[in-house]
């Protein structure tokens, strides 16, 4: 009997990529993806997906949606207690391994989205569930906004002068799910994080990803955002908000490593300037 192997958020975008990651790590697996309501994720159901309705929020429907699943792959989310249905939902099926998207440094401020993953972590354990935390550092694409000016205005404004982040695309995290998710090796925790790098250097980075000369300039954060606004550059409070995060000498990334996400991957993480220019 094929293993059914279940990705929760399956029409996001970290979603729609571990499924297709899957499709090329378990080519024997059933893959099954969990939608909100019905109607959505046809293109994927055209792609050999099994799709299931559920909403965290409702724990009857989790039950249901889990039935029968081998393997969860829980996309996490932002909702604070809405995870423990999954949980409980995974529990009460008896799903043999689950792998669930956590944050890296949990013990650290993360904007309070801390707070929910370790709590679910704890659920998971005390649930008595095979799992895996796969503790992600930041999406590159929480950027975007600052990529977009660089393409549009030829200008790369910011005001976290030496403030350090890590950061991946969120196609690599997925992978590096999918591979836990299909082979499920991995142990508790599997540490997640790019390379550290300031926003000068993301600056000198988006440079060689457009392949012509920025104005790469440190600004006040009322100019950053005010640059960002008259060029009616959409997202630039997402960006604002991880420059002023940059700026906390306690956020840990200094210590960021990308050796074990690395070696999970089984290659190297796209370098900043080509995974930038993915982007544009």
């Amino acid at each position: 009997m094929n293993v059914k192997i279940m990705v929760t958020g399956a029409t996001g975008d970290y979603g729609r990529y571990a499924l297709a990651y899957l499709q090329k790590f378990a080519p024997d697996a059933d893959l099954y993806g969990l939608v909100r309501r019905d109607g959505q994720g046809a293109d994927l159901s055209k792609r050999g997906i099994h799709l299931r309705v559920g909403d965290y929020a409702n724990l009857p429907a989790m039950t249901q949606a889990l039935r029968g699943i081998d393997r969860l792959l829980f996309v996490s989310t932002p909702t604070p207690a809405v995870q423990k249905n999954v949980v409980l939902a995974a529990q009460k099926n008896q799903v043999g391994y689950v792998a669930y998207t956590s944050i890296y440094r949990p013990d650290l401020a993360k904007f309070g989205l801390e707070r929910n993953h370790l709590q679910t972590e704890r659920w998971l354990k005390s649930a008595g569930l095979h799992y895996t935390a796969l503790r992600n550092d930041w999406y590159l694409e929480v950027n975007q906004a600052m990529f977009t000016m660089a393409k549009r205005a030829h200008a790369f404004p910011y005001f976290s002068t030496d403030g350090v982040l890590s950061f991946a695309l969120k196609r690599e995290y997925a992978e590096a799910g999918a591979r836990v998710i299909s082979g499920a090796g991995a142990g508790e925790v599997v540490n997640l994080a790019g390379t550290p790098v300031t926003y000068p250097e993301l600056g000198a980075a988006t440079q060689a990803a457009v392949g012509h000369a920025l104005r790469i300039q440190p600004v006040t954060e009322t100019a950053f955002m005010s640059q960002m606004t008259q060029a009616g550059i959409m997202g630039a409070g997402v960006a604002d908000a991880y420059q002023q995060y940059a700026c906390d000498p306690q956020n840990g990334a200094r210590d960021a490593d990308s050796t074990e996400f690395e070696r999970l991957l089984g290659h190297p993480l796209t370098p900043y300037a080509a995974a930038i220019r993915e982007l544009l």
